[in-house]
């Protein structure tokens, strides 16, 4: 096995994760991810999301990563919250997260781009089912 470039904590932040992949060696290619080192992965610690402005854009390249076999993914407590804070509880309809001030403020971020219910919200969190997640 190859060298595991291990990235824990994103959070939003598309700017730093571009500039670590860049410095490592990975590029974006027409056919998909390359790196020189053939046999070289990465591995996401979870927490793509929250605090940071980018979370939809971390979302896609992290998924993107995934797709073209470079990547494997580690759900993080903050996808976790957010997928509940998304779910809603199929006996009483009640969020599985509530929608209190801390937790509004939590994902403020990430609701700025994926409000509850929208479709592309939807899709993210279906996309948890598939080791795609937020």
């Amino acid at each position: 096995m190859g060298t595991v470039d291990i990235f824990p904590d994103i959070h939003g932040q598309i700017a730093k994760l571009r500039g670590a992949l860049d410095a490592l060696g990975w590029r974006r290619r027409p056919a998909g991810w390359i790196h020189p080192d053939p046999e070289r992965i990465i591995v996401f610690l979870g927490d793509f999301i929250d605090r940071g402005p980018e979370n939809r854009a971390v979302i896609h390249l992290v998924r993107d990563l995934i797709d073209s076999g470079k990547a494997r993914a580690i759900m993080g407590n903050h996808e976790l919250n957010a997928l509940h804070f998304h779910t809603a509880h199929p006996e009483t309809g009640q969020p599985l997260r509530a929608h209190s001030e801390k937790n509004l403020r939590q994902h403020a971020s990430f609701l700025a781009e994926l409000p509850v219910g929208a479709g592309e919200t939807d899709e993210a969190r279906r996309g948890c089912a598939a080791s795609h997640c937020f």
